[in-house]
């Protein structure tokens, strides 16, 4: 029988392009281990929230969400601190 849980990771991000890409594999890997296993449903995601960052934190996220079904992403129009952005 499948899990109807559907978990949801918000992952606030600021200046993040040199590390979002081993974050999101790291969090998919999670994801799918959990997905196997029943223990959370297949609608299950990491949601990246982009808190105004100035490098390509975006473009990344993007990218992610392209290749990965797991990955979703948010843009903030401006840095709205941590908390904030786990808010929005």
């Amino acid at each position: 029988m499948k899990s109807e849980i559907i978990l949801s990771i918000v992952v606030p991000c600021y200046n993040e392009q040199e590390v979002i890409d081993e974050t999101a594999k790291q969090l998919s890997n999670v994801l799918n281990e959990l997905i196997q296993d029943n223990l959370i449903s297949s609608k299950s995601f990491v949601l990246f929230v982009n808190d105004g960052s100035k490098d390509k934190t975006w473009e990344k996220i993007t990218a992610l969400h392209e290749s990965n079904s797991y990955i979703c992403g948010v843009n903030l129009a401006k840095n709205a601190g941590h908390q904030n952005a786990l808010m929005a």
